[in-house]
């Protein structure tokens, strides 16, 4: 029995004792080096799968991509970074060509076939630039297109018109880059259809139009010759 006053004390006895769950035996490290390679290739073939996203692969610049070719008139100054669309006796000028040695270059009747000059050389570089020798072409609009070792996309081009006037009697004359004497009053003053033979180019044009006319001179004298023979 209780004592009167005093505390009863109660004991809860634990009737669901359960017994301890045994560890999970741990796995081989082989097991759990199959199982990363399993999640890799998983991986890998999801991403197979994937869209594939394309970026446009941008072209570097080539050294001489920024170099430019000038068309002057022969007393236009070879510091002179105008272009010049109409010309009589001309050279090309080359500007910002970086660490190139040489530009080649070619000349043709624009539109094509609309004529026969032709002219086509190199041009030396130093530091970038250069120009050439005199040049001169018949009458007509021609083509410039220029080429580089390296570089990207088509050669560039220039379109320009070459006219020439024959000055009248007693024009004053000029010293042109080249220490030539030429007429004054402007760059479409003087002759342009000869070519001169220190140019270093091949003057096609000129030289073809030359032949055509000798020949043609020659066949006359021989039909002559028949008719009276």
């Amino acid at each position: 029995m209780t004592k009167p006053g005093a505390r009863r004390q109660e004991h809860h006895v634990i009737t669901d004792i359960r017994p301890r769950e045994p560890r999970r035996p741990r796995r081989p490290r082989h097991a759990r080096a199959i199982r990363r390679r399993r999640l890799a290739a998983a991986v890998v073939g999801a991403a197979a799968f994937a869209p594939v996203v394309l970026f446009p692969a941008v072209a570097s610049a080539a050294p001489g991509d920024n170099g430019d070719v000038k068309i002057h008139a022969t007393t236009t100054p070879v510091d002179d970074e105008r272009n010049e669309p109409k010309v009589c006796r001309f050279y090309l000028d080359a500007f910002n060509f970086d660490t190139l040695q040489q530009v080649g270059w070619t000349i043709d009747p624009q539109p094509a076939n609309s004529g026969t000059g032709h002219l086509e050389g190199t041009i030396t570089l130093l530091d970038g630039t250069g120009h050439t020798a005199a040049l001169s072409l018949p009458n007509g609009q021609y083509k410039l297109t220029w080429t580089f070792e390296g570089e990207n996309g088509a050669g560039k081009h220039k379109v320009f018109k070459v006219s020439c006037v024959t000055p009248p009697p007693n024009t004053p004359t000029n010293t042109d880059v080249f220490g030539n004497v030429v007429p004054a009053g402007g760059a479409d003053t003087g002759v342009g259809s000869t070519v001169s033979g220190s140019d270093p180019v091949k003057a096609v044009g000129g030289v073809a139009i030359a032949a055509a006319a000798l020949g043609g001179g020659v066949w006359l004298l021989r039909r002559g010759r028949r008719s009276d023979g």
